[in-house]
């Protein structure tokens, strides 16, 4: 049995974070029976954790320490914990600020995009929070990315502009998400107007993107490449009366965008 155990483990140490579905999976090969679930956790799952190789973080989800971690001091890596909560998924937001490694600030927050019948209660795991945010569309733009021997799925660089901007409460507001954004590197314009045009038809969510990639075209250099026809193409799609770029906040209107823009707000922009 402790050679089982130990083999068990060998077998899960390099994915650090794992399923009890992925336990069951490796389980399949060591156990000679057909394993039963309730004996597996009951046999090895308990055995690993009162052995410090293992630590619940939610129901069927445990992290996996090396034997130079300790379960009180060890700092979990919250992407490989968002990436198992669920299949059908992607991280998002600020999270994929993050692992693009463009994020102005590191949140102690996860967002986890999912649709409404995948949906999961917010939970807390050491000094991380992990939510979840609604979506029918988990296919449109999403990769999936080799990350710390495992796999990820994230919105790519387009999707992710465009939803930051859709709710900004997710990137961190303003200031933090065009901040994140001045260094957000490699955006593909035709891809940016594709998702415009077909998965992002809101007026105002077509607004903030072309007004953001104006500003940002004047202070960061990963911009400099958008050309001036293709912010004409986005400004072309634009067919409604003016809008406020912050509900509820009353400003300068900007003609091309037809863009109510508060007063001083490039301003707060720069002085973050």
């Amino acid at each position: 049995m402790v050679m089982k155990i130990e083999a068990l483990y060998e077998a899960l140490l390099p994915k650090k974070v794992v399923t009890f579905n992925e336990i069951m999976q490796e389980a399949s090969k060591i156990v000679q029976t057909a394993p039963n679930r309730r004996y597996i956790h009951r046999k090895y799952v308990t055995k690993l954790i009162q052995n410090g190789k293992l630590q619940r973080i939610r129901k069927e989800l445990y992290l996996v320490l090396s034997p130079f971690e300790k379960p009180e001091t060890h700092i979990p890596d919250k992407l490989l914990i968002a990436a198992k909560i669920r299949k059908d998924y992607y991280l998002s937001y600020h999270t994929a600020l993050e692992y693009y490694g463009c994020a102005y600030s590191l949140y102690n927050e996860a967002y986890i995009s999912v649709k409404p019948k995948n949906r999961f209660d917010p939970f807390e795991y050491k000094h991380l929070t992990f939510k979840p945010v609604f979506t029918n569309n988990t296919t449109t733009d999403i990769e999936t990315k080799h990350y710390q021997n495992t796999t990820l799925k994230v919105s790519n660089k387009e999707r992710t502009f465009i939803d930051c901007l859709d709710k900004i409460q997710y990137a961190g507001g303003w200031e933090e998400c065009t901040k994140s954004l001045e260094s957000l590197g490699g955006i593909n314009t035709n891809k940016l107007l594709t998702l415009l045009t077909n998965t992002y038809k809101k007026e105002i969510i077509i607004r903030r993107v072309g007004y953001t990639i104006e500003y940002l075209r004047e202070h960061s250099q990963f911009y400099e490449h958008i050309s001036d026809n293709a912010l004409n193409q986005i400004a072309k799609l634009i067919i409604g009366p003016p809008q406020y770029l912050i509900r509820g906040q009353k400003g300068t209107l900007n003609n091309r965008w037809k863009l109510y823009i508060p007063k001083n707000f490039k301003e707060k922009l720069r002085g973050v």
